[in-house]
């Protein structure tokens, strides 16, 4: 028995020390076809396969995703964030299902919550937020950073995915397990298009588009401040948007254009894993 023991205890820790604070956009857990319908008119995602995305636990009840960019920092959406305490939010990270206690989630609690001090919550501009972890996480297959885009970086025609436990439907129930949804990012111009019955509430400067009404697939309530991710030209998978807005569920939606906001990230967290510049 001691023997079983100590060997399960080398391959956790090998597992474990194959991956280092440079690592990023890794996905190691090899993703299966999922039956699981419903994000909006998405699927079921793989147990593990999206590896930076965690859940935000307001008082104990998930309100919003987030994602793990190094390992003492999260990041959101400005919106999500409802107080400055930090002890009100508590991160999972690693897990797929929220009722469920699985043995590779982790839960990391805060140290400091920083929305953008030019957060707009009228013209929900600046949809931008920090979250410093207390201690920092291990990484392992389950836990990973995503990778940080470049300021000039550019996804116009690219497919992205966008990963969370929103909501299917407006007003639904939060899904229980992980889903994954994949849109098409829009260009600069069918994004102004598509909203300009907002006026001067879309800046595409600090702003990205992704999905289509007529194919139906979408984030909603409870993905606010998660990930849409695009695999870059490295093969790795990079934080391109937060979710913030849309028309409802199911019509596409406006993310937090996050290359937008490098300097300023770099500004609290001091670096970023393999940065790209």
């Amino acid at each position: 028995m001691m023997i079983i023991t100590t060997i399960l205890c080398m391959l956790i820790v090998f597992a474990n020390a194959r991956w280092t604070e440079n690592d990023c956009g890794k996905r190691p857990i090899e993703p299966f076809l999922a039956n699981n319908n419903t994000v909006v008119g998405g699927i079921q995602a793989m147990r593990g396969d999206w590896p930076w995305s965690c859940s935000m636990r307001y008082n104990g009840r998930h309100i919003c995703g987030g994602s793990l960019i190094n390992t003492n920092w999260i990041i959101s959406a400005a919106h999500c964030v409802t107080s400055t305490l930090p002890t009100a939010y508590i991160w999972y990270c690693g897990g797929h299902e929220l009722q469920v206690n699985e043995t590779y989630t982790q839960v990391v609690h805060t140290k400091r919550v920083i929305p953008h001090s030019a957060y707009d919550s009228q013209l929900i501009r600046n949809d931008i937020a920090l979250f410093e972890l207390i201690s920092p996480v291990i990484l392992t297959d389950y836990v990973l950073p995503v990778c940080y885009p470049s300021i000039n970086d550019t996804y116009e025609h690219e497919i992205s995915m966008a990963t969370g436990w929103g909501t299917p439907i407006i007003g639904g129930n939060l899904s229980n397990v992980h889903m994954e949804v994949e849109m098409p990012i829009l260009t600069d111009t069918a994004c102004k298009d598509k909203y300009r019955q907002f006026g001067n509430m879309l800046d595409i400067t600090t702003q990205i588009c992704a999905g289509r009404k007529e194919e139906g697939k979408d984030t909603c309530q409870g993905d606010s401040g998660g990930p849409l991710i695009v695999r870059h030209t490295d093969n790795d998978w990079y934080l391109i948007g937060l979710t913030s807005w849309g028309l409802g569920c199911g019509e596409g939606g406006v993310y937090t254009r996050t290359s937008a906001y490098r300097d300023w990230v770099l500004s609290y967290t001091g670096s970023l894993p393999n940065s790209s510049v």
